[in-house]
């Protein structure tokens, strides 16, 4: 009902934005007083009296009957102000009249909206097929279609013929808004089919907005490939808790993790304790490692490593240390670890032990995963619980895929793919 009267109600899209915000795909329905205030202000302003163009019978005043037909029906409408709709919709529409002159004329050039006007005007068919395909995109909206002075209106929105969108486009973008409120903006007053993706590429394909925003927006999730086997892949990274200084090593297929501390964080340091760390000397060499781009790992020590003891070394982004995330949560994994520890007085090492023989993601415990038994620990276990037990390495990667898609669905949520850049396009060091 309240589209229907949204010929009538100027404003309306205006007021109700906040409601169809929650109609979106990608949106939460999450109702607050923002809401609860639109939906008033809704409702009053089409049940008001008298409104800005409809009104009760007032006998006081003229009558005028004002007819239209076509060949499947006729219509009619009883007017005691009978030019109040076409002062209303105009007035309301803030745009000189030399704008408005000047769309008039370009909607009697563009050959899509001369016929658009001609259905409006001698009534739709009753199927879509049998109607011109060149103004079929208007069909979902034939209902709100009206012409006054020469303009075509969906509801109280003017559509912009082709020759003005352009132009539109760059009035619509003048104050350098945002995705979001650009296309508000432009939905509060124009219309054309497309017009939000538009209004979306304008503001994406602007360079000063481009250069100055301040955060880039998500881009969808690209997982790391699941390893097929233990000690496939490893990630490595440093932190500095309590004023030591630490490395961590996770494998990527059981998540079992090992802490090093570390008294130099030099690339000759830390190379060192990857090799006589349990990482390497006890478990083998790892196919892959993956770490941050720091100092320690991109000197010639560590390259020489790589290339004697035969691994591929895989480096993430400087300024996006979440292409190493299995690593950077592992790290406050860590921390928490050392943390309550110290606040309880006990010995960390005993935690990590407790931690590696905790089961993970409704699968076995890291130490089973990675070695195929349980750790001895503090609780009592019996002689057959500590006797080795082979994982199928089929469930443990299927169980991987499910936990993986399920991260990427909830992280994509509020994710979406950047343009790609244009060779040649200047860049900026200091926004990366």
């Amino acid at each position: 009902m309240v589209n229907y009267l949204a010929r009538f109600s100027p404003r309306l899209s205006k007021v109700n934005a906040p409601l169809r915000q929650l109609l979106k795909q990608d949106s939460e329905f999450a109702w607050d007083a923002n809401h609860d205030r639109a939906f008033q202000q809704m409702k009053d302003l089409i049940t008001q009296h008298p409104g800005p163009v409809l009104a009760y019978f007032d006998p006081q005043k003229k009558l005028r009957l004002q007819v239209d037909a076509s060949k499947n029906g006729l219509g009619a409408v009883m007017l005691q102000v009978w030019r109040a709709q076409v002062h209303t919709v105009l007035s309301s529409v803030p745009v000189s009249d030399k704008r408005l002159t000047e769309i008039q004329e370009a909607t009697t050039q563009d050959p899509q909206l001369a016929a658009l006007r001609k259905a409006t005007l001698a009534g739709w068919p009753d199927a879509k097929k049998r109607f011109p395909p060149s103004i079929q995109e208007y069909w979902n909206h034939r209902d709100e279609l009206s012409e006054i002075d020469g303009i075509l209106f969906k509801g109280d929105k003017i559509i912009v013929p082709r020759k003005l969108r352009e132009n539109m486009l760059e009035r619509i973008h003048a104050g350098h808004m945002g995705v979001e409120k650009s296309k508000n903006r432009a939905r509060d007053l124009l219309f054309w089919p497309g017009m939000g993706k538009r209004v979306e590429a304008a503001v994406e394909a602007c360079s000063i907005c481009q250069e100055r925003r301040s955060t880039k927006p998500k881009e969808p999730m690209l997982s790391h490939a699941i390893p097929e086997r233990p000690r496939q892949v490893i990630g490595t990274d440093l932190f500095t808790w309590n004023s030591q200084d630490y490395l961590v090593i996770v494998d990527y297929y059981s998540r079992f993790v090992e802490l090093e501390r570390l008294y130099s964080c030099t690339s000759s340091a830390v190379t060192t304790k990857l090799k006589a760390a349990p990482a390497m000397a006890q478990h083998g060499i790892a196919e892959s490692v993956i770490s941050e781009n720091g100092a320690c790992y991109s000197l010639g020590e560590f390259r020489h490593f790589t290339e004697t003891w035969g691994f591929t070394h895989t480096t993430t982004s400087p300024h996006y240390p979440q292409s190493n995330g299995l690593a950077e949560k592992t790290v406050q994994t860590a921390k928490r670890i050392l943390y309550k520890a110290k606040a309880e007085n006990k010995d960390p090492y005993l935690s990590l032990l407790e931690y590696r023989n905790t089961p993970v993601d409704n699968l076995k415990s890291q130490a089973q995963l990675l070695m195929s038994w349980r750790l001895r620990l503090i609780l009592p276990a019996t002689a057959k619980q500590l006797q080795p037990q082979v994982t199928c390495q089929q469930t443990v990667h299927k169980r991987r895929e499910v936990c993986q898609h399920r991260q990427q669905a909830y992280y994509n949520r509020s994710a979406r793919p950047l343009p790609h850049l244009p060779v040649g396009v200047p860049m900026d060091p200091g926004n990366p």
